[in-house]
């Protein structure tokens, strides 16, 4: 219950606070309500300040939705679980507020600055109840150490990218709205379907190192640890097997929709790779990067 008040709260902000599809949605105030937002995560008692506050709170069906779900991992977690929920979910706002500064502004990012905001944009809100689901906690030794951050950067990253293939069948058509594969077909002039078959194949590049890197983790974990990076895999899994599923994103009529096999969305590797064949390519963004002071 935890997990779904959570992911509930998150879709509630993304509809109410930058949909402009929903009715009284104003995208310019968007970043305004996402950080007012905010003081529904702080409870429990406080010094005190304007007795309306708790009044804003009440009052707004997102900021209800946030401190339903704070009061309920201050009931079922630590200190410092309650602590990383609110850190990450600060960053989530963050991430929306700088995508709904682009639409607002009429800005198509580059792929390099699209990626490096998207990690950061959902996903990880989520990964972080896993131990306080399970019912442990994951030492802060381990939550913070480079290798463990790093599998869950990552798993973060192919989570939305998932979403990205699947929603950009019914956001394509969505002026302002973006996903990897619309930004790299304004980037490289590329047709929707060259853009999915490359968001994918970036997908499998980083499952691949994801598998590489996770041995090296796990080979001295602790307990604990072990729990939470299954709890990862699940996740990730899940978020597939939804995407897969779900009539919100499949079967859009008149828009692409990814090919779906067994195992998820399928693509043809063969073709996706051609744009990767030539020295320098970025197989990332597509771009060319100047060796001398990319960054790996």
């Amino acid at each position: 219950m935890l997990a779904a008040r959570n992911m509930t709260a998150l879709f509630a902000a993304d509809d109410h606070y930058c949909d402009e599809k929903i009715e009284g949605v104003s995208l310019a105030m968007s970043a305004s309500r996402l950080a007012g937002s905010l003081t529904a995560l702080e409870n429990g008692s406080r010094l005190p300040d304007c007795p309306s506050i708790e009044g804003f709170v009440g009052s707004d069906p997102v900021t209800r939705a946030l401190r339903a779900t704070a009061e309920h991992i201050t009931r079922l977690g630590t200190p410092a679980q309650v602590g990383r929920l609110r850190h990450e979910t600060i960053a989530t706002f963050l991430a929306m507020a700088a995508e709904n500064a682009w639409r607002i502004a009429g800005h198509v990012p580059d792929p390099a600055e699209y990626l490096a905001h998207r990690k950061y944009n959902g996903a990880m809100a989520c990964l972080v109840l896993i131990d306080a689901v399970g019912g442990y906690e994951l030492p802060v030794r381990d939550w913070e150490e480079p290798g463990v951050r790093s599998l869950s950067l990552a798993a973060s990253l192919m989570i939305m990218l998932v979403n990205d293939l699947y929603s950009v069948a019914k956001e394509s058509a969505d002026i302002g709205s973006h996903s990897l594969p619309t930004v790299l077909s304004a980037r490289h002039g590329w047709s929707l379907e060259r853009s999915m078959c490359a968001t994918g194949e970036l997908h499998d590049r980083l499952m691949r190192e994801y598998l590489r890197l996770e041995p090296d983790v796990a080979r001295h974990a602790s307990p604990e640890l072990a729990r939470y990076l299954a709890g990862l895999r699940h996740w990730m899994r899940g978020n597939l097997e939804w995407h897969t599923l779900t009539g919100r994103h499949n079967r859009r009529a008149g828009r692409p929709t990814p090919r779906t096999g067994p195992h998820g969305p399928t693509h043809h590797r063969m073709r996706a790779d051609v744009h990767y064949s030539a020295a320098g390519v970025c197989p990332h963004c597509g771009d060319r990067h100047n060796a001398a002071t990319a960054v790996a």
